[in-house]
């Protein structure tokens, strides 16, 4: 669709929302047409790290209240949509600048890593509009600690990109110039190490996160076994070794 971009350069996937007039508020199509991008960089072999970002002023203000007028009958859960469940095996990076409201800070919360400008307000309003910052009720207080996150959820007030980096919400602070350069840059770090490994640690890092330590250790027991014997270990093994970059295939 017109309003999500969506290309690949090199092992580097971007995602980009194309509203800006509407500070990218997202229309429930918008939220189909990211969940498939992120489908597409996890099929294609060739991607091994998404960038997603706003155009104009705004990473994105959130789901458009428009459509709240609108809303359909209950359905099952489905898991196809970045807020209920979908799942995206390779790193995604979030580059923020100004708004990241409501259901845009859901879409950086479900970011592997996120980085911002100087510009960016983070906020979960949506107890303001009698509705509930759900995904984000669920992830933040393991993100940033109960009583950051509660402040956060419950008295809707925006918090800028300093208070941000305090209390963890992003990992980095930019000025504007440099938000998509260095988003880029810190995904060329990770394109370049093993496919492979990447994917492992990254579901090692989100499944153990729900663990008991003895549990996650079982887990990378197993991971571990798929991780030394693959062709990757193989290669990045040599290539030390060898004394140059490695080429892994993942």
């Amino acid at each position: 669709m017109d309003e999500i971009g969506y290309s690949v350069d090199g092992h580097i996937a971007s995602v980009q929302l194309l509203r800006p007039e509407k500070l990218n508020a997202m229309t429930d199509e918008m939220y189909r047409a990211i969940g498939d991008a992120f489908k597409e960089a996890d099929a294609d072999p060739q991607v091994r790290c998404v960038v997603i970002s706003g155009s104009g002023r705004a990473f994105t203000s959130g789901h458009d209240l428009l459509e709240f007028g609108e809303r359909q009958a209950w359905k099952p859960w489905t898991g196809e949509r970045f807020d209920n469940g979908l799942e995206t095996a390779k790193p995604v990076l979030a580059a923020i600048n100004g708004y990241c409201l409501a259901g845009g800070l859901e879409l950086a919360l479900y970011c592997d890593i996120r980085i911002c400008d100087t510009t960016a307000q983070f906020g979960c309003p949506e107890p303001r509009w009698g509705i509930l910052h759900g995904y984000g009720a669920l992830r933040t207080p393991g993100l940033v600690g109960t009583s950051d996150a509660m402040r956060l959820l419950l008295t809707g007030e925006f918090i800028d990109a300093a208070e941000a980096l305090r209390i963890g919400l992003v990992s980095q602070v930019v000025e504007p110039s440099e938000l998509m350069a260095t988003a880029n840059d810190m995904a060329a770090k990770i394109a370049v190490n093993s496919p492979l490994a990447i994917r492992l640690t990254k579901e090692l890092a989100r499944r153990g996160r729900d663990m008991s330590l003895a549990d996650g250790l079982r887990l990378y027991q197993e991971y571990s076994r798929l991780a030394f014997s693959s062709d990757d270990a193989r290669e990045g093994t040599r290539a030390f070794a060898e004394r140059r970059d490695p080429e892994y295939q993942g």
